[in-house]
């Protein structure tokens, strides 16, 4: 089944609803480098100069991407767009309550994901990156995950790890708590639940999913209400 692709928003998403949206970074046509800068605020203005030479375009484009599409859901203009960050960095809109978003970029291409109603986190991973992907299970997946891992068939298991990788990572940005959280105290093997493997008492749930985007990339989301509905958008 072909991705349905939409390039402006009908209305915003419902409860247990996500919008997705999918930023390519490799622009092929001339960009006015210094409109897009003006986007951002001083924050991210000072982040972008600090960054090395190959990676600052690609900074640039996806939160100047992001700031034009959270526009559209505030009524805003990408300028009067204004974020707080919790402890561990995680923004959140400071002019609005109830829209949640998340971010993530990989190689020439980034991921916004859109929630109304829910704490939300997205990652994205380029699978033909350089990588001891094998030692990194090893290393930071729960027991359960490098045995769920290790037992696919030989030829699956570096695609397997992406997949499993973008679990965790959406899940640690949901969370909001960085690495505070360690990488194997919790399972991501579901198709749809977060396994907290030490559950506190009145612990949320949380839910996932496996995002639809073109190989070699893979992507997932995780949020704390379940997922019913994703829309699928382009930008630009």
């Amino acid at each position: 089944m072909k991705l349905q692709l939409y390039n402006a928003i009908k209305d915003a998403p419902l409860p247990h609803h996500v919008d997705i949206w999918l930023v390519r970074l490799n622009h092929d046509q001339p960009q006015d480098l210094a409109a897009l800068l003006s986007l951002l605020d001083e924050r991210e203005r000072e982040r972008y100069q600090r960054l090395h030479h190959s990676h600052k375009l690609h900074y640039l484009f996806s939160h100047a991407a992001c700031r034009q599409i959270l526009a559209q859901y505030t009524k805003l203009s990408a300028k009067e767009i204004r974020y707080n960050t919790n402890a561990y960095g995680k923004p959140r809109l400071s002019h609005d309550t109830t829209i949640r978003f998340n971010m993530s970029h990989s190689h020439e291409l980034a991921i916004i994901a859109i929630s109304g109603h829910a704490e939300i986190g997205v990652d994205l991973e380029y699978s033909e990156r350089k990588t001891d992907w094998s030692n990194l299970a090893r290393r930071f997946f729960s027991p359960q995950e490098v045995s769920y891992l290790f037992q696919q068939q030989e030829k699956a298991q570096r695609l397997s790890f992406f997949q499993l990788w973008t679990r965790k990572e959406a899940f640690i940005k949901a969370l909001g708590t960085g690495l505070s959280t360690p990488l194997d105290s919790f399972n991501v093997c579901s198709k749809q639940v977060i396994e907290r493997l030490k559950p506190s008492v009145n612990e949320l749930s949380w839910y996932q999913a496996d995002l639809k985007v073109a190989a070699p990339y893979l992507a997932s989301l995780v949020q704390n209400t379940p997922i019913e509905k994703i829309r699928y958008y382009s930008y630009p």
